[in-house]
């Protein structure tokens, strides 16, 4: 061997010294422990497709969501009521999506102080699959001094976590969040409706309101009572009774004295209707869809957006 390979050979084992020291340095150094240790996730993403009933008890109350034959409905006084199935997809990808939640405590006696005791603090408990114990069961704290972080962790572990505060919004909302409380379903479109007739509730205005008819006419609509009707304004209205919800599900069996309604003609010779109640002691209405098995109150707000004077749809 030259001494030409002799220095090659020497230059080439202090390389690879240097090199493992400082791997090693990376290894070992604190900030890439923590940041190790800080990137985790609550739930498996196989275990989230098992899941077939959510409970949540937070701020404003408790709520029960449960899958059959993969759609979810919100369970209240034994009765499955439609729920949001997006909103609930999105809630299940925030628990298993892979976030920075670093370790801030490991004993049980910093809990008090994280707002994660026991019978204290929020909770979300996902079940599913043939085991009787629960795919994860999180407790929600308190938020961090800016509000941005939230403290969590594992019923039953010491381990108290920190994270992004992207799920007190589901956890300690109203429970109606979770309802899916559209009068209409999503797939039924403003362009397939070709009449509609409102029967307006009476008022001290208008004790006995003429109906409102309004019907398709080479490309634009006709309304009664108005000499020209404003075809943008008549779609902005027949898309926002369309979009309308309610507050939430009526438990009671009748709506009360019928004061007013909307009947929907589609292009397909089907017809939509929906059927208003007197006005409630709390200033709202309830309300029936032809074809639900579901009733619903109706704030005032979404009343008055159902039903409009003939004039607002006259052309300026």
């Amino acid at each position: 061997m030259n001494r030409y390979d002799r220095y090659i050979r020497i230059l080439s084992g202090v390389v690879g010294v240097l090199a493992a020291i400082y791997g090693a340095a990376l290894l070992f150094d604190p900030e890439t422990v923590n940041a190790r240790n800080a990137s985790f996730t609550w739930l498996e993403k196989k275990q989230a497709d098992q899941a077939d009933r959510i409970e949540l008890s937070g701020a404003e109350g408790a709520v029960t969501l449960v899958r059959k034959e993969g759609v979810w409905f919100s369970s209240r006084n034994n009765t499955e009521y439609p729920a949001k199935q997006m909103r609930i997809n999105d809630f299940l990808n925030i628990l298993t999506a892979k976030g920075r939640y670093p370790v801030r405590g490991t004993s049980a006696a910093s809990f008090e102080r994280f707002g994660l005791a026991e019978g204290k603090a929020s909770r979300a408990v996902i079940r599913g699959g043939l085991s009787e114990h629960p795919l994860l069961d999180l407790l929600i704290g308190g938020t961090d001094g800016a509000g941005r972080e939230i403290y969590l962790r594992s019923s039953g572990g010491t381990e108290v976590r920190s994270g992004e505060d992207k799920i007190s919004a589901y956890i300690d909302g109203s429970p109606t969040a979770w309802f899916d409380l559209r009068l209409f379903p999503e797939s039924l479109q403003a362009e397939s409706v070709q009449r509609l007739t409102v029967y307006a509730p009476p008022s001290e205005e208008e004790p006995a309101p003429a109906p409102l008819v309004f019907a398709r006419q080479d490309g634009g609509w006709t309304v009664t009572g108005v000499p020209e009707a404003d075809t943008q304004r008549v779609e902005s209205y027949i898309r926002s009774i369309l979009e309308a919800e309610g507050a939430d599900f009526l438990e009671d069996t009748r709506i009360g004295d019928r004061a007013g309604s909307l009947l929907l003609e589609l292009g397909n010779g089907q017809t939509r209707a929906v059927r208003i109640g007197s006005l409630t002691e709390s200033n709202q209405r309830n309300a029936e869809v032809e074809g639900s098995s579901f009733k619903y109150v109706l704030a005032e707000w979404t009343v008055n957006r159902l039903f409009r004077n003939g004039s607002y749809f006259a052309r300026q």
